[in-house]
């Protein structure tokens, strides 16, 4: 693939982050856990526009969600 073609694919792929992020926090059956849901997508737009805010990084974000792909896999 060419690099743009690779970027391309990269930025396709943050964009369906937070749109399926999106799509848990408008889910009812998450409403307990929306305070949870709604600081992860801001940490996850702090992170994406260089943490200036609270410091966030995409180190620190894979750690938060691997441990739910782990559960997920039990």
């Amino acid at each position: 693939m060419s690099l743009a073609a690779q970027l391309g694919n990269v930025g396709s792929e943050v964009s369906r982050a937070l749109e399926l992020l999106d799509f848990t926090i408008e889910d009812p059956r998450w409403r307990r856990r929306l305070k949870e849901l709604t600081r992860a997508r801001e940490l996850l737009c702090d992170a994406w526009l260089g943490g200036l805010e609270y410091r966030s990084d995409f180190e620190g974000l894979n750690r938060y969600f691997f441990h739910f792909a782990v559960a997920a896999r039990k």
